[in-house]
């Protein structure tokens, strides 16, 4: 078989999480929601019900852009998309053709480039629920503002373009924080197209997967329509086709549902109700300063502070990132990493312990060498609204006594002869075995130094 290319290009939806539609003012949260009840004469479509455009929504779909290195043009406008579905009440969707908000991009995943063709902005579709012979239609979800984000096709394999989903989804919900872009609930969705071609440039037909909604279905997908093209390579047409096929997950197997449309298909014209729209309007540098760092920048960022990549990895985060940087500002870079060791091992909460930073930090600046469940204990008595000497109180309070102590330690060590004398004979590693004992025997009511301090004399 001659040595052959795969080319995959995908079109992303992701629902922009606005608390308006996109031309109207009905709610855009329709998740658990009677059907058609979130809905008005503008996202029903009904006669002389005019559009008003989401001013959020393009100016995430521009702070978008700016993150994935797109271009701006200054001028943009929507158009009309004309097709017939069940679900589309209007009979053609506002989207947008030839003036996008964004062009260009690239986002690099694998060490490749890979580049976007244009983010654009549109309305959903509603949704139809099969249920026996009938079909039924909820129409909360029409007029949910969707951006899709449009790659060249230079993704070279299914595995690659799983990480260029998860990479996305990661810079949307996390550095630009727009959409929830959970897969699952159908806030980010993925139809993807594949082709095949060999050296001499011959093609195979272009196959289109619609609404992939999961990185791994994506994926298996993706396998399966490559090694039947590839496997069809004797039989590829003379001229370029598109075809539109399904995924089956349960079956793990793919078939030809229509011929693929073609734009002039659409009919697009520009939206006679909307003007078109000056995207310099919008202060690009405040949009560009809102952006969030990506988690590799994060992690470089802590790794150079001093924190190890072992906490640093678990800091990523908005919130427990938030609060790291700001108790490093507040004890010192020298503190940094026990800093976010404190974090990463012993704070569930940290939007909650971001309001109790003081305390906090009087509890990084005197830890030395506090046992597990006694950091766990003072964060858990700082989250209650203790200041960090009263938590101290509260925990030193329910401490076993000295002489208490002196009597555990006392029957641990008779009670092990054998470690004893291993330990005398030079196996210093055991004192952590005696430590671990006695921890163990008190439940952690014990100052870690203190009992420290006591085992040496009786060892």
């Amino acid at each position: 078989m001659e040595n052959l290319h795969t080319k995959i290009g995908l079109e992303i939806h992701v629902q922009l999480k606005t608390k308006s539609k996109m031309f109207c003012r009905c709610d855009n949260d329709a998740q658990g929601k009677t059907p058609n009840s979130v809905v008005c004469p503008v996202c029903l479509g009904l006669p002389g019900a005019l559009p008003v455009a989401n001013e959020q929504a393009i100016e995430w779909t521009i702070k978008t852009g700016l993150a994935l290195n797109c271009q701006i043009p200054k001028i943009a406008k929507f158009d009309r998309k004309h097709y017939f579905y069940p679900d589309l009440p209007k009979g053609y969707q506002i989207s947008q053709y030839d003036e996008p908000f964004c062009v260009g991009g690239m986002v690099e995943v694998d060490g490749q480039e890979i580049r976007l063709n244009r983010i654009h902005l549109e309305e959903d579709a509603g949704k139809l629920i099969h249920s026996g012979n009938k079909s039924l239609v909820d129409l909360n979800r029409a007029g949910t503002p969707l951006m899709e984000i449009v790659t060249e096709p230079d993704i070279a394999s299914p595995e690659m373009a799983g990480n260029f989903l998860r990479k996305l989804q990661k810079i949307v919900r996390d550095v630009v924080s727009v959409s929830e872009a959970s897969m699952e609930k159908g806030h980010m969705r993925c139809d993807a197209n594949i082709s095949v071609s060999d050296e001499n440039g011959r093609m195979s037909q272009i196959i289109e997967l619609k609404n992939l909604n999961s990185f791994k279905f994506v994926e298996k997908a993706l396998t399966l329509v490559d090694a039947k093209l590839k496997e069809e390579y004797p039989a590829w047409p003379e001229k370029n086709s598109k075809e539109t096929w399904g995924y089956d997950s349960e079956k793990n197997s793919v078939c030809l549902q229509r011929r693929k449309e073609e734009a002039a298909d659409y009919r697009y014209f520009p939206e006679p109700d909307l003007p078109p729209f000056d995207s310099s309007a919008f202060d690009h540098d405040k949009l560009r300063n809102e952006t969030k760092e990506t988690a590799e920048e994060k992690l470089e960022k802590l790794e150079g502070l001093g924190v190890s990549g072992q906490y640093a990895s678990k800091l990523l985060d908005h919130d427990r990132y938030a609060l790291t940087l700001k108790m490093i500002e507040e004890v010192g870079r020298d503190s940094a990493n026990e800093v976010g060791r404190i974090v990463a091992d012993y704070i569930d909460d940290a939007e909650e312990a971001s309001k109790h930073i003081d305390e906090f930090v009087s509890l990084i600046k005197s830890e030395n060498n506090f046992q597990k469940q006694i950091l766990t204990r003072l964060a858990e008595q700082i989250l209650s609204g203790k200041t960090f000497a009263e938590a101290e109180s509260e925990i030193s309070s329910g401490m076993i006594d000295q002489t208490e102590i002196e009597s555990v330690i006392s029957s641990i060590v008779a009670n092990h002869p054998d470690e004893l004398n291993r330990y005398k004979a030079g196996e210093q590693q055991l004192f952590g075995f005696f430590m671990g004992q006695i921890m163990k025997e008190t439940k952690g009511k014990v100052n870690p130094a203190e009992i420290n301090k006591i085992l040496k004399e009786k060892l």
